[in-house]
């Protein structure tokens, strides 16, 4: 069983999404370099022909091409974790970049723990919003876990166990019915059930910001994340009265 599963989704990220394969591509040398055996897979969710076009040569790197029509970022991701045997799972978006040690660090920080998470220690945040986000690590002192019910630190391009998203697939996206934020969502219930989200050091995520993404359109008609234990009042006076 390979150690880890580098997975890359994709839609209408055209060009850009050739230089994400690149960027996976680097990072799986590195880590296969260290001695972990990494297995690559791209999932394309009704690709234009642009999209489709960058990874018409992916199979030639090793890196196995399947195609959905989900139009649905979390059931392409649930879909994906089907496709592999892994025991951890990295996903990258198409248009988003890692650091070539994010593999490599994120699996020695992770590897001996099935219920730690990691994240990056800094998103670099380019395109139409151009700032910088260090992620907080749930072990760090100072985090405060009443933060989950105003907003989600983390996402979805994380480094994580495989059995993490079988116990706890990610969420359907529903805009019209008021409902997105499956990532938001997923970090809730993993939280809930255990898991530590840890920041791996000196890693990086460049990620891409661009009108008319699922995030931007999902901010734009004030959606709510899904309902859950964390997001009750009452759980947090259950835990008060328990701490």
């Amino acid at each position: 069983m390979p150690d880890v599963a580098a997975i890359l989704t994709a839609h209408a990220e055209g060009v850009m999404a050739g230089l994400s394969l690149r960027s996976l591509l680097d990072a799986v040398e590195v880590a296969r370099a260290g001695g972990i055996d990494v297995e690559m897979l791209v999932v394309l969710d009704n690709p234009t022909d642009a999209t489709r076009a960058a990874f018409a040569e992916a199979d030639q790197h090793g890196v196995t091409v399947a195609e959905v029509s989900y139009a649905d970022q979390g059931k392409v991701r649930n879909h994906a974790v089907g496709l592999v045997a892994a025991g951890h799972i990295a996903f990258l978006d198409g248009d988003d970049l890692w650091s070539e040690n994010w593999l490599a660090d994120a699996y020695r920080l992770c590897a001996g723990d099935d219920q730690m998470i990691g994240h990056p220690e800094l998103n670099w945040f380019f395109g139409n919003q151009q700032n910088l986000y260090f992620l907080p690590d749930q072990t760090d002192p100072e985090f405060d876990p009443a933060l989950l019910r105003i907003a989600n630190p983390w996402d979805a391009l994380c480094f994580a166990p495989r059995k993490a998203y079988v116990e706890h697939p990610f969420a359907a996206r529903a805009v019209a019915d008021g409902y997105a934020y499956e990532d938001w969502h997923w970090m809730l219930e993993t939280y809930l059930a255990g898991y530590v989200h840890r920041v791996v050091p000196e890693t990086i995520h460049f990620k891409r910001r661009r009108e008319g993404s699922q995030y931007v359109q999902a901010r734009a008609r004030s959606v709510l994340t899904r309902p859950s234990d964390l997001l009750d009042f009452a759980w947090w006076q259950e835990r008060d009265r328990t701490v």
